[in-house]
Formats: C-alpha cells, structure tokens, sequence
C-alpha cells in the first residue's frame, strides 16, 4: 500500500518513514537490450517492380481484390450479428501478406497474428491456385471452396477449416501450409521458429513466415 501512496502522490520516500540511502536513486535501471539475431528490413524497388511478370503482379491483384471483398463480407456480417465472437479486419494490411505469400510454396509455411484473415487466405488462395490467378475470373471452384470454408470458420460453422471450433483467430489449414493463426500476441513466432527447425534438419529448403504486430516486438517468444 505505501507503494500505492508513492506514485499517487509523489510523496518523497522519506516522509512517509522510509530509509533511504542519500546517494540512492529512486528511479528504475534502463539497460538496452540488442537481439541475438540482426533485424533487416525488406524493401521493394523500381527495379524489382519492372522486372515483375505481368502474370505475377495479375495474381498478386486478383488476390488483393479476393481478401478485400472478404473482409468487407465479414464486416457486414459482424454488424448484422452473425459472428458470434471477435472478427478482427485485415482491411488495409492485404498487401503485406500476398507480397511475402505469392512466391512461397505449399511446402513452405506461414503462421498468423489475432488480426490474420488475410495472411492466412494468401497462403490458402497461393495453395489451391498454384500461385497463378486470373483477374478476369478470379472465383474458380477451388477460390470459392477456399473463401467458402474460411468463412464459415468465421462464423463457427461445421464447414470451416476447424470445423468452427477456430473462429477468426484461429484459422488453419495444414496442407495449404497455414499452421495457424494465434489469439497470443507474439504466440506463432515459437511455433514458425520450431517449424523452420524441422525443416532444416530435414534437409529441406522450405521457409516458414511468422507474421506479428509492435506489441510483441519485445515479448519473450519474439526476442
């Protein structure tokens, strides 16, 4: 409780009966801490985008237009009370995960955030597509399973990946590469780093993704 009185306050220590040490200070230690592993930043060029193939940067938007009006389908739903938990909108972060998705390949994997509609529809449309669609028509019978399964996980129906169970946090789908969205913030970044290390003692050079946000910059699994 006097700790309480401290920060309310501001009463010095020594007013209210501490002993304090006259070269003691009274504010918190700051210590920088430096990952043991470098970060780097990724960026696209002017050159990169030249020497895009017209059928890349095709899918790319077609996939782009695919996770926009699904999430806007689930926004409309959410306001008519048909999703019964959190719906958590990728809306404006579409271009993140179908730029770092498009290339991969089904043997490669990615794990998702809380807000990971759209991370985990790139991986799952990249999947059933082989990673080619055409703008022109872009709802084939493999994207209309794709995008009619995912939404039922949303809404917690039995056709849903996880048959409902998941719901918009947890969605995956193992054979597409999908391991799963995560409600803990930082949470898939642990199962990406044991993922990756399957695949290289397997002698493989598949990748795996982990997708996370500012909060979990500095929380344990991610550090």
């Amino acid at each position: 409780m006097q700790s309480v009185v401290i920060v309310r306050d501001r009463t010095p220590p020594k007013a209210i009966g501490y002993a304090v040490k006259e070269d003691e200070e009274a504010m918190s230690k700051r210590r920088q801490l430096d990952p043991m592993a470098p970060w780097v930043n990724l960026s696209t060029t002017p050159a990169d985008w030249k020497a895009a193939s017209p059928a890349l940067l095709a899918t790319m938007l077609g996939e782009l237009h695919l996770i926009r009006a699904f999430e806007e389908t689930v926004l409309e739903l959410a306001g008519e009370g048909l999703v019964h938990g959190p719906a958590h909108s990728s809306i404006g972060q579409e271009g993140g995960a179908v730029g770092s998705i498009v290339g991969l390949t089904t043997q490669d994997a990615v794990t998702g955030s809380h807000r990971g509609h759209h991370q985990f529809l790139a991986k799952a449309l990249t999947h059933v597509s082989n990673g080619v669609l055409d703008p022109a028509a872009l709802v084939t019978d493999a994207v209309q399973v794709v995008l009619q399964r995912t939404l039922a996980e949303i809404l917690g129906l039995a056709q849903g990946y996880c048959r409902g169970r998941g719901g918009s946090m947890h969605l995956q789908w193992f054979e597409a590469g999908a391991l799963g969205t995560n409600a803990i913030v930082g949470g898939g970044v642990p199962l990406a780093a044991g993922n990756a290390w399957a695949q290289k003692h397997g002698g493989t050079k598949d990748v795996t993704v982990a997708y996370f946000g500012d909060g979990a910059m500095n929380i344990g699994s991610v550090l």
